[in-house]
């Protein structure tokens, strides 16, 4: 098979193991319910995946080399409120779900009983943390930016948690917030808090 071929066919399988998962969750989705999707035999994902695993791996690196590139965006807008503001409306509004809310949980709690999903969760979340420090304070590392990184991951991950909490929450209102404190750590009009 044809190198082209073989990665059409693992973009054909993580697209649908993206879609079982966010339907059922990971823990619930076999390779069955991945290959009924796929429209294949679960044998046939087996040519390109050893395992569960190594889907939900590949799944995870795809989220994070977005997430890469999200956040560079977010970077080179800088205080430009209106560009901000669109991007952020798509990220939250459009990419964010209850269904991803969902899955960002299970992942959690799944980390919490599997060494091997918790050790992949744990570098991948240094990475994104290693990614922020270099993107936005060029490696300066001191415990107000490490705070500062924290926040803003948190913020991030706790709007996802607050929209299965909240249903009626109002993401554009969020979006506006969100623009307006981006674009004021961007003019240096951010508030110290450490000494």
């Amino acid at each position: 098979m044809g190198t082209e071929l073989a990665k059409q066919r693992r973009e054909q399988i993580l697209a649908a193991a993206s879609k079982c998962f966010l339907s059922k969750g990971f823990h619930a989705t076999g390779m069955g319910d991945i290959a009924r999707e796929f429209g294949m035999s679960a044998g046939h994902i087996y040519n390109y995946f050893p395992g569960k695993m190594a889907i939900i791996e590949q799944v995870l690196l795809r989220g994070t080399e977005q997430f890469y590139a999200d956040t560079c965006q977010i970077q080179e807008i800088g205080a430009d409120y209106d560009k901000l503001l669109a991007h952020l409306r798509n990220l939250i509004i459009n990419k964010f779900s209850l269904g991803r809310a969902r899955l960002s949980l299970e992942l959690l709690l799944e980390g919490s009983r599997d060494p091997a999903m918790r050790k992949l969760l744990e570098e991948l979340d240094v990475k994104a943390r290693q990614h922020l420090l270099q993107l936005r304070f060029q490696n300066a590392q001191s415990p107000e930016n490490l705070a500062r990184i924290e926040i803003s991951m948190a913020t991030f991950e706790g709007l996802q948690l607050r929209m299965l909490r909240n249903p009626d929450l109002d993401l554009d209102a969020v979006c506006r917030v969100f623009a307006d404190h981006i674009c004021r750590v961007h003019n240096g009009e951010e508030r110290r808090i450490f000494a």
